[in-house]
């Protein structure tokens, strides 16, 4: 057992089952992105579930001096994640059933957009009634949880991270065990600048990598949107750069980056954010 090590793609809720029956038994298991997996062995034709086995053997036994453990997160995190899946769902369903009644708002036909959301407004309160329960069941389980409750208090501490971003924080970096380094954090979450250079002719812009957690990079890039009206220091940085010609984009995904290195700041003193205001 101690020298057995399974190394398979991490695919979501597809490999949640062996992972953790494997995990229960104290076998060692090595979760890889699929994509870092395909990328390693060069070009490749075909594909069935036997090829594919072979390629994951292939790659680990390569690769098999970085291999990373997993350590399966705990049962309330995985709940969390879980309700956390269903409110984007419920969410996105809101958006799709409001969508075409601002359409036709916008387009100028009032009676048709009236009748389209007399016609939803049942299913409209029911969903709404449905997110506000689920998250009143997340803020049951933050509280009867320690270890949760400390860390989701200090992630929330800092400027314009509020409950859904810090929770998927919280399940995504495993209570903040696979990331506590901001640079590692602000790679993970797709927001780290990388340089596109070569020799002396090739001097490309410096931009973010297209592997990232998507979920985490919407979320931290609505965070930033937020603090340029709530926080005084990033929103005066915003306006100074934007004033010296900087690319919004590119300012905005600074102002991400810094909201990482507060939060892993936070965890790792183990005391709250605060802003501390300079007297002129």
């Amino acid at each position: 057992m101690q020298e057995t090590l399974f190394c398979m793609e991490h695919t979501g809720i597809y490999c949640r089952l062996l992972s953790h029956y494997l995990t229960e038994r104290k076998y060692h298991v090595w979760l890889e992105m699929p994509v870092q997996i395909i990328r390693s062995l060069g070009v490749q034709r075909g594909k069935n579930d036997q090829v594919d086995a072979r390629r994951i053997a292939e790659y680990a036994c390569l690769k098999k001096d970085k291999a990373v453990l997993w350590e399966p997160p705990r049962e309330i995190l995985i709940e969390i994640n879980d309700l956390l899946t269903l409110r984007d769902r419920l969410v996105e369903s809101r958006k799709s059933l409001k969508q075409p009644i601002k359409e036709l708002l916008d387009a100028g036909f009032e009676d048709a957009a009236k009748l389209i959301e007399s016609r939803c407004k049942i299913t409209l309160n029911a969903i709404d009634k449905e997110i506000k329960q689920i998250e009143k069941e997340l803020s049951n389980k933050i509280n009867k949880d320690t270890n949760l409750k400390r860390l989701y208090d200090l992630a929330t501490s800092v400027p314009g991270i509020g409950k859904i971003t810090a929770l998927a924080l919280l399940y995504f970096t495993n209570e903040f065990r696979f990331y506590n380094n901001p640079k590692q954090l602000a790679c993970y979450c797709g927001v780290a600048p990388f340089e596109h250079t070569s020799g002396t002719s090739v001097k490309g812009k410096t931009r973010v990598s297209s592997f990232a957690n998507k979920k985490l990079k919407k979320l931290l890039h609505l965070v930033a949107m937020s603090t340029l009206s709530k926080d005084r220091e990033l929103s005066s940085y915003y306006m100074r750069k934007v004033d010296e010609g900087k690319n919004k984009m590119i300012v905005i995904n600074a102002l991400r980056n810094k909201i990482l290195h507060r939060l892993c700041a936070v965890i790792k003193r183990g005391t709250p954010y605060q802003l501390e205001y300079q007297i002129a």
